[in-house]
């Protein structure tokens, strides 16, 4: 037994479970009853030679990520999880799966399973709805600066729409949701070298130069050369270069979105990537699917007509022909409105009935574990709303708006700063730093609460405007540029004519009330 379990096995189930520490003698044992070997036990139990469940899907070794013929091209990399020597004994240590180490099975699961959870709305729904949320109001552009920039605002925003930066940040959120990792390639026209580093000035992006943006699936990409030696560098574990299906290209080419970075001895194992948001949700999501199977189940059967009959001739082995004919007798002739009749001495007839009570709620809880990892309140992830009488997600969603701006700050900023960058280079061959943007809050106002909102700053431009800290034609382009007022179609900065008033109808000095005046007068 020794030589098919191991004896670190043997050891492991026999102090588990009480067996002597030695080898196990052949011949008769002085013990009663059942006897149970630990071979039986180790199949009985599923588990490999170091005490791991087989086929446990969370479960998953740390080793370099498989990923599609040619996406190396030419270039051949060592089978190693760091650049140095150290990969090899650090990548044994986390596998280990003794107790007291640090690996508990959570690691990469591969592209290919990734892709797979991608088709199920429990996995695909959570993903699409926080890259929607978190493009969906997108960002406004404003100088910081004096003068007035209005028009070279506008022809940004217009190349902004122009290059689809907001569609293509959407997808490389729902990249990053689902695989960790997302890229946006900078194509530039006339700089081919993709091997060679891309630097932010008019001399490498002259006007007219960039062709666009183009997100890439991580399953594409892998890094080529990074630093993994001198923890000190600003580089450390950080790929200088990309091969991108058979291409070198350098980092400073392609846009990398990672919301959920790893600890840097894995990101070899995750494609220097991160954690996607399907594998954190996958334990949640698995529940769920058992607990909606398991229900299904429990309501389909939840009633069971069993009958006690006389079943000996059947068990030794012989005929079952009129068992099967009472049982046929019985299938067919069930009816609520019917009687079934039994033979009082060898029969008897009995309903076993599940109380379903608590179903629902053991469900609704399983459903709502899985909006914990999300971060997405139950209205949004699910589109149900809260029971009760003054039940309201209000609060929930606000707090989602502020987790949702928190994350456009993290994963955004960086980017869309190179990005308005290269765009200006593009358009105007320089780079104005007072222009930046603002993200704009999801918090929509509706109703009486816009209504007074826009009443309040009615009345503060007209405070500003008769203290003389603004001109009318100030206040006039203010409520045109925003989209909120009503009057944001306004064109020009010329004021209108102020109307005419009629002297008979100004109210008298010592009443408030419009004098009439006759026809005679």
């Amino acid at each position: 037994m020794f030589e098919r379990l191991g004896r670190r096995l043997y050891e492991k189930l026999a102090e588990k479970y009480g067996a002597a520490r030695s080898a196990p003698t052949a011949g008769p044992t002085a013990a009663k009853g059942i006897t149970v070997s630990l071979a039986a036990l180790a199949d009985m139990l599923n588990v490999d030679e170091n005490g791991a469940q087989r086929g446990d899907p969370y479960r998953h070794p740390i080793q370099m990520p498989r990923l599609p013929k040619g996406v190396m091209g030419d270039k051949r990399r060592a089978a190693a999880l760091a650049m140095d020597d150290a990969g090899g004994p650090w990548g044994g240590y986390l596998n280990q799966s003794v107790s007291g180490t640090l690996a508990f099975g959570l690691y990469f699961p591969g592209y290919p399973y990734l892709s797979e959870l991608a088709q199920r709305s429990e996995y695909r729904q959570p993903v699409e709805t926080i890259a929607k949320e978190m493009t969906r109001k997108w960002v406004t552009f404003k100088s910081k600066g004096e003068g007035d920039k209005t028009e070279r605002i506008e022809q940004i925003e217009e190349d902004f729409e122009t290059f689809k930066i907001q569609p293509l940040f959407r997808k490389a959120t729902e990249l990053d949701g689902f695989y960790g990792l997302g890229h946006l390639f900078i194509d530039i026209r006339g700089n081919d070298q993709h091997s060679e580093p891309l630097v932010i000035k008019p001399e490498t992006i002259p006007q007219g130069s960039l062709r666009g943006f183009t997100a890439i699936e991580p399953m594409w990409t892998t890094p080529l050369v990074w630093n993994s030696t001198d923890p000190t560098h600003l580089n450390f574990y950080k790929p200088e270069s990309w091969m991108v299906l058979g291409r070198e290209t350098h980092q400073s080419r392609m846009l990398r979105f990672v919301s959920r970075e790893v600890p840097d001895i894995i990101k070899p194992a995750y494609n220097f990537g991160g954690v996607s948001l399907s594998q954190l949700i996958d334990p949640y999501v698995a529940r769920w699917l058992r607990t909606v199977d398991a229900v299904n189940r429990l309501i389909n059967n939840f009633s069971i007509i069993f009958l006690q009959t006389d079943m000996a001739a059947v068990l030794s082995g012989g005929p079952s022909t009129e068992l099967v004919k009472r049982m046929a007798l019985f299938t067919k002739t069930r009816d609520n409105q019917g009687i079934f009749l039994t033979d009082k001495e060898h029969e008897m007839l009995e309903q076993l009935a599940v109380p379903l009570a608590g179903l629902s709620e053991l469900q609704a809880q399983a459903q709502e574990h899985m909006a914990a990892p999300t971060h997405l309140p139950l209205v949004v992830l699910t589109g149900i709303t809260p029971a009760g009488l003054n039940a309201s997600s209000q609060d929930e969603i606000e707090i989602f708006h502020d987790w949702n701006h928190s994350m456009q700050e993290a994963l955004y900023t960086p980017q869309l700063k190179k990005v308005l960058d290269i765009i200006q280079l593009n358009r105007f061959g320089d780079v104005d730093e007072d222009i930046i943007f603002d993200y704009v809050p999801l918090k929509e106002l509706v109703g009486e609460a816009a209504a007074r909102v826009r009443k309040l700053a009615s009345e503060a431009g007209i405070a500003y405007i008769d203290a003389g800290v603004i001109a009318p034609e100030e206040e006039r382009e203010r409520i045109a540029r925003d989209p909120e007022s009503g009057y944001n179609n306004l064109s020009g900065k010329d004021l209108p004519e102020p109307p005419e008033v009629d002297p008979d109808q100004l109210p008298d000095e010592e009443s408030d009330e419009p004098r009439e005046v006759s026809a005679e007068a």
